[in-house]
């Protein structure tokens, strides 16, 4: 990378899925997945009724948004600068898919975790 990728905003395409058409098993909510590598991943759920279950692979519950919740995960603050784990440059690959579905126990308490 230049310098000058250093000195501006970058951002990348978003996606936008309907809620309402969720279904019990995991569906892609961004398309292709992302157009570049994400730095910064933020999802609003839009819908006031329906919970939704994250998945990073289609297969294993990875996080949950509530009605009209907010996910933001920084992957650049959330990340160690120690050199054993590079130099805290984390993100999500370009072409990431992000899969949701109806959330199986949405009045749970739901307990995530990033590394």
């Amino acid at each position: 990378m230049s310098g000058e990728e250093y000195t501006f905003v970058q951002c990348v395409d978003k996606a936008s899925f309907d809620p309402s058409t969720l279904t019990n098993n995991y569906q892609v909510l961004n398309g292709d997945g992302f157009s570049d590598t994400v730095k910064i991943w933020k999802m609003y759920n839009g819908s006031t009724t329906v919970s939704i279950d994250i998945s990073l692979d289609g297969v294993n519950h990875h996080d949950f948004i509530p009605p009209l919740g907010t996910l933001i995960v920084d992957f650049q603050g959330n990340h160690s600068a120690d050199t054993t784990y590079g130099n805290g440059r984390l993100n999500l690959r370009k072409g990431q898919l992000i899969w949701g579905k109806n959330a199986a126990n949405p009045t749970h308490l739901q307990i995530v975790g990033y590394r």
